[in-house]
């Protein structure tokens, strides 16, 4: 769905790209199975977590499972992953990213049955210390889901704004990437295109465009905790994220491969979504896929790019009250996209 496949050694593109060298941060509910075969020397456990999560554990298998079963590969099937509980996850993700922590995954958030309606879209303290956060270490990326409460018809919110208006907490930061839930497609169209019921619609209060982008949260299938080789089918806005997280972890992968360096995060939530493919009944982004789903195979040809043949990728730094120009010349008819 993602077309993560392309970038691996052998696939269409020649990019010899699995994740190596990027450890992923994962924050959940409680201890991964780290002796899952999926997991053979690729976990470190970043906290005391003692109870082992089925839910942590399918989580982080599709971000980083070796492919023992060809079917479950995680995404980033060649990084790592640095797993927590989720108490005390902002001073743990502090830890993580002045270590060079790259990006990490957080699919779970405020129970929004509990939750007054003013709560919803609000910019409040969670928001607040994840932007933080990811402005004090700017090579450092969050992704949150988006929850899933909108078949929920218990929380008022649900009926009052038929579903919008339904995102809290870390899916409310300016510069988290919230992800959606779409339910599986053969292959990609606009017709083939739905929501998950359950996946929680934007905006935030000012009308910012969250979800940032969707990809496939119904039937996904990775490891589980009942034994070391076991495996199962979740669904939800949790199991979209970590697709999500892997696919980062993968151009950081490729852009150090291509560059020697890594990309700051503004770098991979623009490149992001100028990738993501269409969704929905609006042209353009909305309040309920966002951009859209990502496309791994733009974005890895817009990094291969470096003679801007076909892409131009730049980083630059606007002063306040300034003005920045760029002038494009074309020598024929054709369609140009920017995302700035």
């Amino acid at each position: 769905m993602l077309n993560a496949s392309a970038l691996y050694p052998s696939a269409s593109l020649n990019l010899n790209v699995t994740g190596a060298g990027v450890s992923v941060g994962i924050w959940d509910g409680g201890r991964v199975r780290d002796t899952h075969v999926e997991f053979v020397n690729k976990i470190t456990f970043g906290d005391d977590a003692s109870e082992l999560s089925n839910h942590a554990t399918h989580v982080t298998g599709t971000v980083i499972a070796s492919g023992i079963s060809a079917n479950r590969r995680g995404i980033a099937y060649g990084a790592t992953a640095v797993t927590h509980d989720w108490g005390s996850d902002t001073g743990e993700m502090t830890l993580y990213a002045r270590d060079g922590g790259l990006v990490s995954n957080h699919s779970y958030g405020y129970v929004a049955s509990t939750l007054p309606t003013h709560s919803f879209g609000k910019y409040d303290s969670k928001s607040r210390q994840f932007d933080n956060l990811m402005n004090n270490y700017p090579f450092y990326q969050i992704v949150v889901a988006a929850g899933n409460d909108r078949d929920d018809i218990t929380i008022a919110q649900v009926n009052n704004s038929y579903g919008y208006d339904l995102l809290t907490g870390g899916c409310v930061s300016k510069n988290t990437i919230v992800v959606g839930a779409i339910v599986p497609f053969s292959s990609y169209s606009l017709q083939s295109v739905a929501p998950a019921s359950f996946s929680n619609y934007g905006p935030t209060d000012d009308g910012r465009v969250k979800p940032d982008v969707v990809a496939k949260g119904v039937a996904v299938s990775s490891t589980t905790i009942t034994s070391d080789n076991s495996y199962g089918n979740l669904q939800g806005t949790s199991m979209a994220a970590p697709a999500i997280t892997g696919l980062i972890a993968l151009m950081q992968n490729h852009h150090f491969n291509v560059y020697g360096s890594y990309m700051k995060s503004h770098t991979v939530r623009g490149l992001m979504i100028h990738s993501a493919r269409e969704a929905g009944s609006y042209n353009g982004p909305d309040y309920e896929y966002g951009w859209g789903i990502p496309d791994a195979i733009t974005m890895a040809n817009v990094i291969s790019d470096t003679n801007h043949n076909n892409f131009l990728f730049e980083v630059n730094t606007l002063a306040n009250n300034s003005v920045f120009s760029k002038e494009i010349t074309i020598d024929a008819v054709q369609n140009l996209d920017f995302t700035i």
